[in-house]
């Protein structure tokens, strides 16, 4: 989920100051916190703004408050190429394991493909 301004398009970076457009705090700046999810889909954002003695006034308010919206993206594309490429990690380790475990098998045991193997690797003497 990220913060984009609807009047330019662009992603609002946490600890940026956004000004309120609407209510009775229309004006003033609060800065971007974080965005706060709702099982409802309606998200919030959570804003702070200093107070003077009472310390930082903190705010949770519709983005639309801010003239922005919250855009969601969907990235199983990304999440499935992950997965096959760490799958694939995975299975190539095992490969190059059980490779490196029948070379010293068939050199100091003697094992129905040990003559295919130690010809693999040119150590034949024919």
């Amino acid at each position: 989920m990220k913060l984009v301004s609807c009047v330019t398009g662009e992603e609002i970076a946490i600890g940026r100051i956004l000004h309120g457009q609407l209510g009775p705090t229309a004006g003033k700046a609060w800065r971007f916190e974080n965005i706060a999810p709702r099982p409802d889909g309606a998200h919030h954002i959570r804003v702070s703004r200093c107070g003077g003695r009472m310390g930082r006034i903190r705010g949770e308010f519709h983005p639309s408050f801010f003239g922005c919206e919250i855009s969601i993206e969907v990235r199983w594309r990304e999440n499935i190429r992950h997965t096959a490429y760490r799958l694939w990690a995975r299975v190539d380790d095992y490969l190059w394991a059980g490779f490196f475990a029948l070379v010293p098998l068939s050199f100091f045991e003697h094992f129905h493909w040990s003559e295919f193997v130690i010809s693999v690797l040119g150590m034949d003497d024919h």
